[in-house]
């Protein structure tokens, strides 16, 4: 029986859970709602506790692990995904050999890997990929090599590659908006490497050209930082007047350059070390020339753009070919170009009439490619609209608009939303119907697709977890705990549930008189004071068999043996407490034997001076020498003298004892006489 309430304590004892992460699996992916230029704060995500993959690894990684899943809409062509983990000098986060691959699925069923291009360096794994198809749901799987776990920073970058650039201005690539762009493989002056000359730049030595027109007038920041930060990037910036009447770029319509050496300062130790380079709104020069003691810092004064002139930035890698560089854009002007927008109209919103209306105001364009997203009545449009749009999937959505101008140029703009119906309300299971102190509350749900859950409790606690476990700690964990569930933006209406008074933990405590441990002899009755608190109901076993639910029971004792005996304490049959105390030897007979030898000498046999009496209801021997000097003083009989004192063995000789007892019927027991070392 006690073996059984064992069992069950074992339960009420709380375990170290830690949380899975909610985006353990692909059907579970974290919507990622805008992939232009977004970064994570460092250690924002973990796969701690994540499950073990059950979709076979990509070719390029060294082994399973344990994954986490992300997902966005395509809203442009390219994509740069970068996952930092514990990487000397950048804050990203704990993870060791982090992974990452991209992949397409309907369904998080049928996988299509897609291979881009992977590097690892530094516990940041990087991952590039072009052609993806705008509109379309990609899934970022993030894992680590060895099963390992910890934090990590997520950066995705999903955007539309600018046309190769030419080495020469005559072959310069259109800009037609100032979204950010990585250029790549960049290798080789062109035709003429002299187009920089009489600048502060020289020589061209790896070159791409940019020209854009300025569609509003207004201030133009920017920052060009090379893809391997030990190249060295120099830049010129041309006004080359009004669109109808532009010029060629030379020295004279030059209006910025920077062309310091800030990757390298051993030619000038007091130089600070750099590789970013552009234009911003705190720096004063309007030209960075190569050379020491000139105070480059890699940045120069920002421009004010003229509405209607056209601008030429001319980019050169001056340490290295076939590497590259990004580009981001700031300040208040604006490049000529399409401009892609269009507007939401949401009707009848949480009902299974929901749709919406996709009004274009788009302006500058030859024409319009609308993409709607997963589950849309009408997946893909090339007209103007407007749309009456229904979805038959609730979730996120993303819907993409596509504007081309006749040259060629394109912007891409794009809305993120939720569609959904308003949710039941969601059940609610518990694991107990009442607590004690250091249980764990366990409360849980039914899971919905594409649902998501927020629960609300005492002591302002909150969870958007569909289990939540809550050590219980105090009594003021008691009381209304709330659910709701919620699709998209509809909310059902709550569901409650209320956690009764937490109950005091039962603490066991008894003693017995006799006092355990104690030596009896039949036949014997022995009676348990219970000393439990916060205990209503008890169970005792004896340690012979027998067992007693009396708060303080008498126990007789009719066979030979060495019994230990446990004490159950019920705090209302919920929270209980157990004790073990021993040990009583019970023997045939109450015959007091006292031996006049003993031999302590480690063998084992006769190493102790061991008095046998029982049934004493207390006890007390004295050991003295020839002399009086007292040795050795005890109050318990199963305290044996060793032949010691003061922790020293004492020598083969003649000792004297004196022994006062008084037993269970009240009689004086006095003994005394002499004993003996021998070794």
């Amino acid at each position: 029986m006690l073996r059984a309430i064992a069992i069950i304590l074992l339960f009420l004892v709380p375990s170290l859970v830690f949380a899975q992460p909610a985006n353990d699996n692909c059907s579970s992916a974290r919507v990622l709602s805008n992939v232009s230029n977004y970064c994570s704060d460092s250690r924002e995500f973990n796969n701690q506790s994540a499950t073990e993959s059950t979709l076979s690894a990509p070719s390029n990684w060294p082994s399973q692990g344990r994954d986490v899943w992300f997902r966005f809409t395509a809203v442009a062509y390219d994509v740069n995904i970068s996952v930092t983990g514990n990487s000397p000098g950048i804050a990203g986060g704990t993870l060791q050999s982090p992974l990452v691959a991209l992949y397409a699925t309907p369904d998080c069923a049928n996988f299509q890997t897609i291979i881009g291009s992977s590097s690892f360096l530094n516990n940041v794994a990087t991952y590039y990929k072009g052609g993806l198809t705008i509109g379309q749901i990609y899934y970022v799987r993030v894992s680590a090599a060895n099963s390992n776990t910890g934090t990590f920073k997520l950066c995705v970058n999903n955007y539309n590659p600018i046309l190769k650039s030419g080495q020469d201005y005559s072959t310069a690539s259109i800009l037609c908006g100032k979204d950010a762009f990585t250029q790549t493989d960049v290798t080789g002056a062109g035709l003429n490497n002299r187009e920089s000359a009489g600048t502060c730049l020289g020589l061209e030595s790896n070159t791409a050209w940019y020209k854009w027109t300025a569609a509003t007038s207004g201030t133009l920041t920017f920052v060009i930082t090379p893809t391997v930060t030990d190249n060295d990037v120099d830049w010129i910036l041309y006004d080359l007047g009004t669109a109808s009447n532009p010029s060629t770029p030379n020295a004279s319509n030059a209006i910025r350059c920077a062309a310091g050496h800030g990757v390298d300062n051993s030619d000038c130790p007091s130089e600070p070390i750099y590789f970013k380079t552009g234009l911003n709104l705190t720096s004063t020069d309007f030209s960075e020339a190569a050379g020491c003691g000139l105070g480059q810092n890699g940045f120069v004064r920002y421009i004010d753009m003229v509405q209607g002139h056209v601008y030429a930035l001319l980019v050169n890698n001056f340490t290295s070919a076939q590497n590259g560089f990004s580009v981001e854009f700031g300040g208040a002007g604006e490049f000529l170009g399409p401009q892609a927008a269009f507007r939401i109209q949401q009707n009848q919103p949480c009902s299974v009439d929901e749709n919406f209306v996709f009004t274009n105001q788009s302006t500058n364009y030859s024409n319009l490619k609308w993409t709607f997203g997963e589950g849309a009545s009408t997946l893909s449009a090339t007209t103007d609209g407007p749309f009456i749009i229904r979805y038959s999937t609730p979730g996120v959505k993303t819907v993409v608009l596509e504007a081309y101008s006749a040259q060629g140029c394109f912007i891409v703009a794009s809305q993120t939303f939720s569609v959904g119906v308003t949710p039941s309300a969601p059940p609610i299971s518990i694991n107990e119907s009442q607590f004690c102190i250091l249980d764990t509350i366990v409360l849980s749900t039914t899971l919905v697709a594409n649902t998501t859950y927020l629960w609300a409790g005492p002591n302002n606690f909150t969870s958007d977890q569909p289990i939540v476990r809550i050590p219980v700690t105090s009594s003021s964990q008691a009381g209304l705990y709330s659910l709701i569930a919620i699709q998209g933006n509809c909310t059902s209406i709550a569901t409650t549930i209320t956690i009764p008074p937490i109950l005091n933990n039962a603490i066991a405590a008894f003693r017995a008189l006799p006092a355990l441990p104690a030596k009896l002899a039949l036949p014997v009755k022995v009676e348990f004071i219970n000393e439990s608190r916060n205990a209503d109901t008890y169970l005792w076993d004896f340690g012979d068999g027998s067992t007693s639910s009396e708060e303080n029971p008498k126990h007789e004792y009719t066979v030979v043996g060495q019994y230990e005996v446990t004490l159950i304490a019920f705090n209302r049959n919920v929270c209980s407490a157990i004790i073990t105390k021993g040990t009583f030897i019970v023997t045939a007979d109450n015959t007091v034997f006292i031996p006049n030898t003993f031999t302590p000498n480690g063998d084992t046999v006769n190493d102790e001076f061991v008095v046998t009496a029982a049934n004493l209801k207390s006890y007390h021997i004295r050991i003295f020498s020839r002399w009086g000097e007292p040795l050795f003083e005890g109050v318990d009989i199963f305290e044996n003298w060793k032949g010691l004192y003061n922790g020293e063995p004492l020598p083969v000789g003649t000792y004297y004892y004196v022994i006062d007892a008084i037993g269970l019927n009240e009689d004086a027991i006095k003994r005394s006489g002499s004993v003996t070392i021998l070794r």
